[in-house]
């Protein structure tokens, strides 16, 4: 990694500012990073395999002697989407009582908006593995970095293979109006006129836990469309897909990334043959980054975040180590200043004015199931 060299005074302002603070110079016995992921409840397929991922950085910079010798320890908090009045009390806890100089977390958007206040107020960088612009919509966080894919570049590539494949009246079912299913909504609809894609129909489930969708699939049947976006996960995928063939609705389902699981694929592969979805291009560095993986936890990652999950850890430690200082403000100034930085998620990583990672136009692929296999769609 090459970061350009941080103005010394800054290191020194802050260094000076911090005589009652919990920061500064690196502790002696270890350091004490934070993580929150959702390790249970809604979204815990996901969090728990970023936490893995995550564990993984953690623990390869402890075998190859830490920073400046000194071991890191990781703290995990567990927030999901069905929990989020546990946020900020997880967040206050690895702030004031386990006193991390940094967190990696947490799972979707929801919770990022409800504990980035805090994170701010607090003054210590977190790096989020999955979280979408939409979180600094209304209110930027100077102390918040995205190591996640830009969506909004999936879903153009969603809409170009829809053009491609003459898919022009298209269905939008959303499980409810907000996070991520209302962020991908909203890119969708702006850009489908570009393409020539004609939104015929679009309906707010209202609930993220909702199984049985044949009211609504009923209701999007009758609008005779050429395909269906929507965006499912391993939760409700299956149930989805199996209610669409009950239905005898015989489109397409284009969806995001959140469709390719192994937990889904398990459950209903010869249903999956009828799903496009749009997913980050796998790097030069990602097969090696897997075996790792497996080496440790027996199966190979199941989402792209977990990647992002692995680089927002080893960019926060490299950080730390290559500033010498576990100061917030100066960790912020070192993040805003990486340099193309050569991950597993991206082959160069560096940050926009936002926190976010720059991310290309050909980033994302389209991917589907074939014999029991994700392939990808020429």
């Amino acid at each position: 990694m090459r970061l350009r060299l941080i103005i010394l005074s800054i290191a020194v302002l802050a260094f000076v500012g911090c005589g009652q603070s919990r920061t500064g110079e690196i502790p002696v016995e270890s350091i004490s990073v934070g993580g929150v992921f959702a390790l249970t409840g809604l979204g815990a397929a996901i969090g728990e395999q970023e936490y893995m991922g995550a564990q993984l950085a953690v623990e390869e910079v402890n075998t190859a002697g830490g920073i400046d010798g000194k071991q890191v320890k990781f703290v995990v908090e567990d927030v999901s989407l069905d929990k989020l009045s546990s946020g900020p009390s997880a967040v206050q806890k690895l702030v004031n009582v386990d006193n991390v100089v940094g967190i990696v977390g947490p799972t979707w958007d929801e919770p990022a908006a409800q504990i980035l206040p805090i994170i701010e107020e607090a003054r210590i960088p977190i790096l989020m593995p999955d979280q979408t612009v939409d979180v600094e919509s209304l209110q930027s966080f100077s102390f918040a970095f995205s190591t996640w894919y830009d969506n909004r570049v999936g879903v153009r590539e969603l809409l170009r293979y829809a053009q491609s494949h003459d898919l022009k009246r298209i269905a939008i079912v959303r499980s409810v109006a907000g996070g991520f299913w209302q962020f991908t909504r909203d890119e969708f609809v702006m850009r489908a006129p570009e393409f020539g894609v004609e939104v015929v129909e679009d309906i707010d489930v209202g609930n993220p836990l909702e199984l049985d969708f044949r009211t609504v699939l009923i209701k999007v049947k009758e609008k005779r469309p050429d395909a269906i976006f929507a965006v499912v996960t391993d939760y409700n995928e299956c149930a989805f897909l199996k209610q669409m063939k009950e239905l005898g609705i015989n489109v397409p389902l284009l969806s995001t990334e959140s469709s390719g699981t192994a937990a889904a694929l398990g459950q209903c592969p010869d249903l999956m043959e009828n799903v496009f979805f749009s997913t980050p291009h796998k790097t030069h560095l990602y097969k090696d980054f897997a075996q790792r993986f497996k080496a440790k936890f027996e199966h190979e990652p199941q989402f792209p975040s977990v990647a992002t999950s692995y680089d927002a850890m080893k960019i926060l430690l490299s950080v730390i180590e290559e500033t010498g200082s576990t100061d917030g403000k100066v960790l912020r100034e070192g993040l805003k200043q990486l340099d193309e930085y050569q991950g597993v998620s991206f082959e160069s990583i560096y940050f926009d004015e936002m926190g976010f990672v720059k991310t290309p136009e050909d980033a994302f692929e389209m991917m589907t199931v074939r014999e029991g296999a994700f392939v990808s769609v020429p």
